[in-house]
């Protein structure tokens, strides 16, 4: 049987409900992917104007949980030295992405392509579906969907839009960093959870959110100081896809 991530809340015996709360808003966050995503963020800001290059079909979809959501956070990080055009790549390819942060042991995120799409399974419960809608000029919008199991309470579902935003400039060494914040808005299905939300949901959204872009700041450590070690340990794992590998071999010794 796995093991659930236990939540640190102040009260000796919190209720079921809001055990249901803490679990979806973590839920909801990790779904987004492993991509993203530390720095202390705010939450509660108004529904952001979304990029005309988001398709027409899914917009209306987007924008309904953009107005109706019940959590919404958001984070920034601390520049770290992550070249653009790798970051680039392992966004455009996040199954590889998490093929490698599983490797180095950085997280224990999976994500594998389907018929139904981008499925994602965090390790502790989440699991579901990521879609990308956007991406250009330093911006990708990604809408998830899924779900948390538990063993003894109901699964837990919701949905969310992410707002990944990046750039780079200069470090503090002079040499190129990179620098990224990421936006969350995430509606639960359930009425009543939506209800109780509040302070604590959007509290464990704005922590999870935080430690997933740490995992990008400890990957861009491990490629800055020893590119040839994490390259032959990918080479090592038969489950790292060989064509990407050779792919992300190529940009990173550019």
């Amino acid at each position: 049987m796995r093991r659930r991530r236990e939540a640190v809340v102040p009260f000796s015996a919190p209720s079921r409900s809001r055990r249901q709360v803490r679990a979806l808003s973590c839920a909801l966050v990790l779904l987004a992917g492993a991509l993203l995503q530390p720095a202390l963020g705010a939450g509660g800001e108004g529904a952001p104007a979304l990029p005309p290059g988001v398709p027409p079909a899914e917009l209306a979809r987007i924008e309904k949980v953009l107005a109706q959501a019940t959590v919404s956070t958001r984070v920034e990080a601390e520049s770290y030295p992550l070249r653009l055009d790798v970051f680039d790549y392992l966004l455009d390819h996040p199954d590889f992405a998490t093929q490698v942060t599983r490797a180095l042991k950085l997280a224990r995120y999976r994500i594998w392509r389907t018929a139904d799409g981008l499925n994602l399974d965090d390790g502790w419960g989440v699991t579901g579906l990521i879609t990308p809608m956007y991406g250009e000029r330093g911006l990708r919008v990604i809408y998830a969907r899924g779900r948390y199991e538990q063993s003894v309470l109901p699964d837990i579902r919701g949905q969310a839009v992410i707002l990944l935003r990046y750039a780079d400039g200069p470090g503090s060494s002079g040499r190129p960093a990179l620098a990224t914040s990421m936006q969350v808005f995430a509606q639960l299905d359930s009425a009543i959870l939506a209800t109780l939300a509040g302070s604590i949901a959007r509290s464990k959204a704005t922590s999870e959110a935080r430690h997933v872009l740490k995992v990008f700041s400890r990957l861009s450590t491990h490629l800055e100081r020893r590119t040839d070690e994490v390259l032959a340990e990918l080479s090592r794992r038969s489950e790292v896809s060989r064509p990407e590998l050779e792919e992300f071999r190529r940009l990173l010794t550019r």
